[in-house]
């Protein structure tokens, strides 16, 4: 069992990612929104694994919407990282991490898949995050 931490420049935001298998066998993606591109996001999850989201300050979490708005961007308002994203789907929490705001940015998980999800329906995302996203909690201590 092998646990991946992420966390924002100040520490505000944080990502513990507990998986079996080995970084090169993770999902990884880059999708190729211009929300994504901008911040240089590649997502990784693991849609057999557990995700743990903590924040420490909730008044410094932006929870980001755009698109279809059924997603939370979590970017930390002190030092503007973006840590990943959550949606509930069917009652369960499913979230994605920032694989660059792991150990050594992220190199051990190699090249992210370009994806194109615009024209995906929401029904069809949501179908798409509850099968490659990892179930999660979110916690915001205060």
């Amino acid at each position: 069992m092998a646990t991946i931490n992420g966390r924002c420049h100040c520490g505000n935001l944080q990502a513990t990612l507990t998986t079996e298998k080995a970084p090169q066998d993770m999902w990884l993606r880059a999708c190729q929104c211009d929300f994504c591109r901008s911040h240089n996001m590649r997502s990784l999850s693991d849609c057999d694994g557990r995700m743990e989201m903590r924040i420490k300050d909730g008044s410094q979490v932006n929870r980001y919407h755009f698109g279809l708005g059924m997603v939370d961007f979590l970017i930390c308002k002190s030092c503007g990282n973006y840590i990943g994203a959550v949606q509930e789907v069917d009652g369960q929490l499913y979230g994605i991490m920032n694989a660059n705001l792991t150990e050594n940015r992220g190199v051990q998980f190699g090249e992210a898949e370009q994806k194109f999800y615009e024209e995906e329906t929401g029904d069809q995302r949501s179908a798409r995050r509850k099968a490659f996203w990892t179930p999660a909690t979110l916690t915001i201590e205060a």
